[in-house]
């Protein structure tokens, strides 16, 4: 009894002193790089905008990219390729005029002589790490010039001794501004050292089942690859680091719904006082009927609701969660609609207030720009006066407060992170959330990406919306298709990939001159991005209003946008968007009752991807088939528009080709416990969202 005692509490001891160590590992991983490594200021905001955060496991989440190899074969190699060599210096020669280079001569082992180059130098200071007479490895791009091999630059010069850790494969990182590949290594070998050997989440058996490596191993291996494949997210380490990137976030989605449903709920009835008032100008379809049903059940169950709408451009998902906002105002509960940009509140704010004008309701929109009447706002919010509130990023501030916030409305709910739709819903007793999206979503993306929570989709369009018939043409017939654009009545949506001259893409600016003299002057104007708030709600009033003729944007037009007699879309660089882009974009026109075009501009030379993309484009204005094409051609992570949100589940991931790593993620996260410290240090890591914050 005494010895099964004794192994007991060694055993007891050997988990708390395990414990400890994960614990540690965990802590130092989560810690800023500047801690371990010495930094300027500078360079230090120039690596945490390269690694996309200033944690050491941030530094370790910025994987190579490519593979550079050094050679020591000075008789063979080719030009452009790293040499590294053990040299004599034998002398420098000081450059006669101010631009020639600074050089210094030496001789290898082998007899060779090689001439090292520096354009940018001080003299001082080469003479002082490269004195005559002196033997060192040096190593960099190396070229056959006709007087000799030259080595340009190097960037190693290390001890003879150390030649041979200069031989062979290195990772190259993508970088930015002027970090250099030196700065960015040394931080990732510092980051290196911090890694605990065990740390790790996923139980052994699991492992074993799906054939996983060990966390720890994985981490390091990523940043030691030795051939191309080892870049790939195949990679038996890479697609470890994927698996628990989706893991961490499966369990985060399964905490928030688990803790949402937890809180305190009403049932929501219908009553009828105020939709009885209601009087819609048109019919519901079949499937915003339904979808409407839905919402009124989740209200009703006396459970928070969690929703999403997902419904192709122009199905009318806007009016369908307008509906279920008037079911929790009959019961005395204030409602809320996120926009993620300005243009965007104020059409549903414009819309809103357009099918209540019979109702006496209070709506109100809230905007980062318009801060004067912020006071009153937040005074009606609190006391109850404002029913409806339409707003941006401005709602998500710490001062504005609710009286009895119930029903939350998030549009385009992926270009917001986690943390901002999580400080919405604490701004509410009774979180109702109903979630709208106008990229129809795969099926094989609701799982990894949306976890359990509900979905209901709107397939059909209202009555009387005439189909979009889409055309494909080269630039080389422009001028054509601006003389046929003149003569239509209709207006016109003209849209360029960007804002500022390109030397291969056409901007906004050049194209607007451009049809500016084509036009007229009056009939031309252009919007983008960079302009202030008040500039493109006057230029988009005015366009509304039928002011001009063509309005020359980039993509800032391309969700929301309601202009019923804007019926010809032009897209220039056609080639360059994603097939979900392209259908937004095309879903700004035949918002009518009249014919609508869509002219695909292309550019040579166009890619393979590029002319299947126009060609799904011409033969289907399905949007959820497009997006399951998307998914195929570009990946998961340009359908949830990664680089314009807070979205970051993709960051590893490829759900397109790797779906199966979802189902193992999903399987794993039903076996772990959602409150164990481990569950949390995953979360940590990948999502930074700590228990605390989870709603």
């Amino acid at each position: 009894m005494r010895l099964l005692q004794l192994a007991e509490k060694i055993d007891s001891e050997i988990d708390q002193e395990f414990s400890k160590d994960f614990k540690r590992g965990v802590g130092a991983l989560l810690q800023p790089i500047r801690q371990f490594v010495k930094l300027s200021s500078y360079t230090y905001k120039l690596l945490k905008k390269c690694c996309g955060g200033d944690r050491v496991i941030d530094v370790l989440f910025h994987f190579p990219s490519n593979l550079s190899k050094r050679t020591s074969d000075e008789n063979y190699f080719k030009d452009g390729e790293k040499l590294t060599v053990v040299l004599t210096v034998l002398k420098h020669v000081i450059p006669r005029y101010r631009n020639s280079p600074y050089r210094i001569v030496g001789q290898t082992l082998a007899g060779n002589i090689i001439t090292v180059m520096y354009f940018h130098y001080r003299a001082p200071y080469l003479r002082r790490i490269l004195p005559i007479g002196g033997t060192f490895t040096v190593s960099g791009n190396a070229s056959h010039e006709l007087d000799g091999i030259k080595i340009i630059h190097p960037d190693i010069i290390a001890h003879p001794q150390q030649a041979e850790h200069y031989v062979g494969s290195e990772p190259i990182y993508p970088l930015v501004g002027n970090l250099s590949l030196k700065t960015l290594r040394y931080a990732i070998s510092s980051a290196l050292k911090l890694i605990p050997k065990n740390l790790d989440w996923i139980p052994s058996d699991l492992k074993s089942k799906y054939g996983l490596v060990d966390f720890s191993d994985a981490l390091w291996a990523v940043h030691h690859p030795e051939s191309d494949k080892d870049l790939l997210i195949t990679n038996e380490f890479r697609k470890r680091i994927a698996v628990d990137e989706i893991l961490a976030n499966q369990i985060r989605l399964k905490q928030i719904k688990r803790n949402q449903q937890r809180r305190s709920a009403i049932a929501i009835k219908e009553t009828g006082e105020i939709l009885r008032k209601l009087q819609l100008p048109f019919e519901l379809t079949e499937d915003q009927v339904k979808c409407l049903g839905d919402i009124k059940t989740d209200l009703v169950s006396g459970r928070p609701m969690n929703r999403l709408i997902q419904g192709d451009v122009g199905s009318g998902k806007t009016i369908t969660a307008f509906l279920g906002m008037l079911i929790a105002l009959e019961n005395k509960l204030q409602a809320v609609l996120l926009a993620p940009t300005e243009i965007l509140a104020w059409q549903h704010f414009e819309t809103i207030q357009r099918l209540s004008k019979n109702l006496n309701l209070e709506v109100d929109i809230m905007l980062s720009s318009n801060r004067k009447a912020r006071k009153r706002q937040i005074r009606e919010l609190q006391d109850g006066t404002t029913q409806i509130l339409i707003g941006t990023h401005a709602i998500l501030e710490d001062n504005v407060e609710f009286r009895n916030l119930g029903f939350i409305v998030i549009d385009e709910q992926h270009k917001f992170g986690v943390m901002q739709r999580l400080k919405l819903i604490n701004k509410s007793k009774y979180p109702n959330i109903l979630s709208m999206s106008a990229t129809p979503i795969p099926r094989t993306l609701l799982l990894g990406c949306y976890g359990d929570i509900d979905v209901s989709t709107i397939k059909t369009k209202p009555k009387g919306r005439q189909p979009v018939e889409t055309a494909v043409i080269g630039t080389n017939k422009i001028e054509s298709l601006v003389e046929r654009l003149k003569t239509i009545d209709s207006q016109i949506f003209w849209v360029c990939p960007v804002i500022e001259e390109s030397e291969s893409l056409v901007d906004v600016n050049t194209r607007c001159e451009y049809l500016k003299a084509a036009f007229s002057q009056e009939e031309v104007e252009v919007l983008h991005g960079k302009m202030k708030a008040y500039e493109k709600d006057e230029i988009m009033t005015r366009f509304k209003e039928n002011k001009f003729k063509l309005l020359v944007s980039t993509t800032v037009i391309e969700v929301g946008v309601d202009i019923p007699n804007a019926n010809v879309m032009v897209i220039e660089h056609a080639e360059r968007f994603g097939l979900a882009q392209l259908h937004q974009l095309r879903g700004r026109v035949g918002r009518g009752n009249e014919s609508a075009y869509c002219i695909l501009l292309y550019h040579l030379p166009i890619s393979e991807v590029g002319r299947k993309r126009l060609q799904l484009m011409k033969e289907t204005t399905d949007g959820f088939l497009l997006s399951e094409e998307d998914l195929k051609l570009r990946g998961a992570g340009d359908i949830l528009g990664r680089d314009q949100s807070g979205f970051d589940v993709l960051r590893f991931s490829d759900f397109s080709d790797n779906y199966s790593l979802v189902r193992i993620a999903d399987e794993i996260s039903n076996q772990m416990d959602l409150d164990s410290t481990k569950t949390a240090d995953l979360c940590d890591i990948f999502n930074r969202v700590s228990d605390e914050n989870i709603v």
